[in-house]
């Protein structure tokens, strides 16, 4: 037997043979790039398919969002319709309690809630009586405003869209006499400008849960629930697919934690442990229009099943790769090993005095090529001195051609200094037409909103002219009437009509309380209708009754009553027309300050800083009041030296901005603080945020986060420059997900060097 050590020894040679060491270091990198591989290739594709999933399932919610907000609507325009039929009047006309519909008019109304999927349609008058209903359901007859209905959500959106004069819709909630969670809309009718009742449509819940439960690209175990808060607890709205019986009851937080939020106004997506137990992918949303908050879910057990499959067939590819690199590493050595050797050896026999032209191995592939190098530097050693003295020569030759070069690109320099000269003047007047043009463009997605703003105004206008033309045309007949009439009876009415533009100062509910009691009061005369005496009483302030006695007992007092209505529409017409007038004004002089073009600057004015940010909440009045919290502190400051023009600029993008970012839902808030040095105003949203990346460059030119079309990325580099020009500065505090701060702050006395 051979010495233990010899074997040990022999190995320790052979792992310092250069085909052993390449062999190794092949076969760790070889195992280290596919141990790679696999680790990325599981990271990316996991990635990939929860962001593919995210993504599907915000296009799920979404699209469910759209889709009940436009079924909304389409209720609330069906509404506001059904409200301007002219039948509804001559309904409410008909003394008895309970009213009849002609079978023409009980036709169209049956088959257009077929058509339209109500459950049913409701006529009540102005004290909350049900006098009509379709389906002539038990709460017929019934008053909303008493007991059992009072305190429903009905009673609640006929008393708000009397208050807000427009249509309306409730919340989900329970319906005793229908004995099931409904919901409904509400729109007051009008006759001569003055609210005579109510049409309410009652939603088809069963319509409304086809609209919320398709489950298409949410997989197996996929859901959307729906729910709303009611006395603080929260109440599913809508069948849920894995449980269905969860509608109409309510649940506690801990496994609908998502939904609490959207109810809260709050969008956005996330993970969670549901109601069941398990965990899920969830995107929420918040639906104004119905109080709601929109839940979508998948299962994460479901996201996984296509990772792991993947995983393991990476696992089987991983360990064919390294049975594949070690054959490699095998027959890499046996043909390696002996050209390696023979080069060795043929080189440590060169003597140092006595360099060959050349040396022979017979070897291929990459050891030829060695070989070859060897000797190729053999040669070039030889010829060394001499082609470095040609390449000493040649750079000599390079240098004083570079210097004659740069003689003549100092000259051109200088004849491109003029040039630019001029180009930066044209730049300065292209700048103001970019201003100017941004300012049209800002003004152009106002252009909606503004006619919304003047046409409200406009409507109430030519209303209120018609009962002035009415009421004119029966002046000669009140005159003539009037001098018929005792001196103190014509002076009492004389006295009622001056009233007539004063305020009661009294809500719906106390207005009702104070007509029952005047129609109590006016029962004991006989020569009325105690129930329009007393309609026509409460719409002025609180009148003693005994006062009035010399009207309600003359024996004209009918007649009196009917020409003091008819005053008090026109009093009532005209204080119309004067309120709607100054709106409209408002509107038009906040457009005209933000559209005048003034390209000259000129010298600073004095500006007053609440006055010029009101002119642009003016103009976005109609994007703000429908789901925008805002929050105003404008105080009386002084005025400050500033380009007025240029400032309205500024507050526009930065507010169009604020409301872009909360998609037009959220909470806005501007505040002004000035001292005798500085003024400050603070925009604040609760939008989307900015990263850190688009934070750094949000005031480069024609850098947007906005879908092509709709921004040019010019708007902040345009405030920057204006603010700039102000001798101010803009600063910018940000949170993803939670909202953005604009600060700018401007010098009280200005900078008329500012350029």
């Amino acid at each position: 037997m051979g010495q233990p050590g010899a074997g040990w020894c022999r190995v320790m040679i052979r792992l310092r043979s250069i085909s052993t060491e390449l062999g190794a270091i092949f076969l760790l990198v070889a195992f280290l790039l596919v141990l790679s591989a696999y680790l990325v290739a599981n990271l990316i594709f996991s990635r990939a398919i929860h962001a593919e999933k995210g993504q599907a399932l915000v296009s799920v919610t979404d699209a469910t969002h759209h889709r009940i907000e436009a079924y909304v609507l389409n209720l609330i325009s069906d509404t506001a319709g059904l409200a301007r039929l002219p039948q509804w009047p001559q309904l409410l006309a008909q003394p008895q309690r309970i009213v009849d519909a002609d079978s023409a008019m009980q036709a169209f109304l049956s088959s257009y809630i077929l058509d339209k999927g109500y459950y049913d349609l409701l006529l009540l008058d102005q004290d909350g009586t049900i006098r009509y209903s379709l389906r002539a359901a038990s709460d017929l007859g019934q008053n909303v405003f008493e007991p059992p209905l009072s305190d429903t959500e009905l009673a609640r959106t006929i008393d708000a869209a009397n208050t807000l004069l427009q249509t309306e819709v409730s919340n989900f909630a329970w319906y005793p006499p229908t004995r099931d969670y409904a919901a409904f809309l509400a729109a007051p009718i009008f006759d001569g400008g003055i609210i005579i009742g109510n049409i309410v449509l009652q939603i088809d819940r069963s319509e409304l849960d086809r609209t919320v439960n398709r489950f298409a690209g949410l997989g197996r175990t996929g859901e959307i629930i729906a729910g709303t808060l009611q006395g603080g607890e929260l109440l599913i709205s809508a069948p849920t697919r894995h449980q269905p019986g969860l509608i109409g009851t309510t649940v506690a937080t801990a496994g609908f934690g998502p939904l609490q939020i959207a109810l809260s106004g709050n969008q956005g997506s996330g993970d969670f442990i549901d109601h069941r137990g398990e965990p899920v992918l969830a995107v929420w949303r918040y639906l104004p229009s119905l109080n709601w908050g929109l839940l979508a879910k998948i299962d994460y057990a479901e996201l996984n099943e296509p990772i792991e499959r993947f995983r393991t067939i990476s696992l089987i590819v991983l360990l064919a790769s390294i049975l594949l690199a070690l054959a490699g590493v095998y027959f890499a050595n046996h043909i390696l090993l002996y050209p390696v050797r023979r080069l060795s050896q043929t080189v440590r026999s060169i003597k140092e005095s006595d360099l060959p032209e050349a040396i022979e191995v017979s070897a291929r592939h990459e050891i030829a090529e060695l070989v070859e190098a060897f000797n190729h530097l053999i040669r070039a050693l030889r010829g060394h001195q001499q082609e470095l003295e040609q390449r000493v020569a040649a750079r000599t030759r390079e240098l004083a051609e570079a210097n004659l070069g740069l003689e003549r690109t100092n000259q051109r320099l200088q004849d491109s200094y003029v040039e630019l000269e001029q180009a930066m003047e044209a730049l300065k007047t292209a700048q103001g037409q970019l201003i100017q043009s941004e300012k049209m463009a800002a003004l152009g997605q106002l252009v909606a909103g503004v006619a919304h703003e003047i046409n409200t105004p406009l409507g109430s206008i030519t209303s209120s002219i018609e009962t002035l033309a009415q009421g004119y045309k029966r002046q000669p007949e009140l005159l003539e009437f009037s001098a018929g009439l005792a001196p103190d009876v014509r002076a009492l009415v004389s006295d009622l009509l001056g009233q007539g533009e004063q305020s009661s100062g009294l809500n719906l509910r106390e207005k009702r309380a104070l007509k029952q009691t005047y129609q109590r009061a006016l029962e004991r005369f006989d020569g009325i209708d105690s129930r329009t005496a007393a309609e026509l009483l409460s719409q002025l302030p609180a009148q003693d009754i005994a006062e009035l006695e010399p009207i309600l007992s003359h024996p004209q007092a009918a007649e009196i009553l009917d020409h003091l209505r008819a005053g008090l529409h026109v009093h009532r017409a005209t204080h119309n027309i004067r309120i709607a007038s100054q709106k409209a004004r408002k509107v038009v002089f906040a457009l005209k300050s933000f559209a005048r073009q003034d390209t000259q600057l000129g010298d600073m004015e004095p500006t007053r800083l609440d006055e010029s940010i009101e002119t642009v909440l003016t103009l976005y009045h109609n994007q703000i009041k429908q789901s925008v919290e805002l929050y105003i502190e404008l105080p009386d400051y002084p005025p400050i030296l500033a380009y007025p023009d240029e400032l309205g600029q500024v507050w526009i993008n930065l507010i169009q901005n604020a409301l872009q970012a909360m998609e037009y839902a959220g909470r806005l808030e501007i505040s002004v603080q000035q001292d005798q040095h500085e003024a400050v105003v603070t925009i604040s949203d609760t939008g989307c945020g900015m990263s850190p990346e688009v934070r750094e460059r949000i005031f480069h030119p024609f850098f947007t986060t906005k879908a092509r079309g709709e921004g040019s990325g010019l708007g902040l580099e345009i405030v920057q420059r204006i603010v700039k020009r102000h001798n101010g500065r803009i600063e910018v505090d940000t949170v993803p997900g939670e909202g953005s701060v604009f600060r700018v702050h401007l010098p009280v006395k200005g900078d008329q060097r500012a350029s």
